[in-house]
């Protein structure tokens, strides 16, 4: 039998170099698109998380005058928790309103906005409020810019 020897010459090296250093050079590339994503996405993941603390800390804040207020109350009239409520609605800090016996408001930041709501407790309980409702709300995401008044889907159907 003849036994053929195959020769790979200089040419075919060139070309198999050549196919590694363009697929690494791809692959950077990649990686530095990547990169920079995740850099982009960390910082916008930082603000919103500044922002949302920010609305907490808000929050707090409005509390720690509210809880002032009651407490003021609460020293004028230490045995009618009616006259105390009444007393209440006009101390309260700006921006809250009183409805029975739940304190509510909202504190804002850009587009997001935190609803909050405080119960009232009797006189003499062991705190004075108990939180009922703390919900952040997040701004538009969708625009409707570009749309127009009357959008029509692939079946015909309008949308406003």
């Amino acid at each position: 039998m003849n036994k053929r020897k195959v020769a790979v010459g200089p040419g075919a090296s060139s070309l198999i170099l050549i196919a590694v250093v363009l697929a690494l050079c791809v692959l950077t590339v990649l990686t530095m698109i990547s990169a920079r994503n995740d850099e982009a996405l960390a910082l916008r993941t930082a603000e919103t998380r500044q922002e949302v603390y920010g609305l907490f800390g808000a929050a707090e804040k409005s509390l720690a005058g509210l809880d002032a207020a009651l407490a003021s109350c609460l020293r004028e009239n230490p045995d009618s928790p009616e006259a105390c409520l009444a007393a209440l609605a006009e101390k309260l800090p700006q921006g809250m309103r009183l409805e029975e016996d739940q304190v509510f408001w909202t504190e804002r930041a850009e587009d997001r906005s935190l609803d909050c709501a405080v119960r009232i407790l009797e006189p003499g309980a062991e705190r004075r409020f108990a939180w009922t409702r703390h919900v952040l709300n997040a701004g538009e995401i969708w625009e409707d810019e570009g749309l127009g008044e009357d959008f029509e889907d692939a079946e015909g159907d309008e949308f406003e």
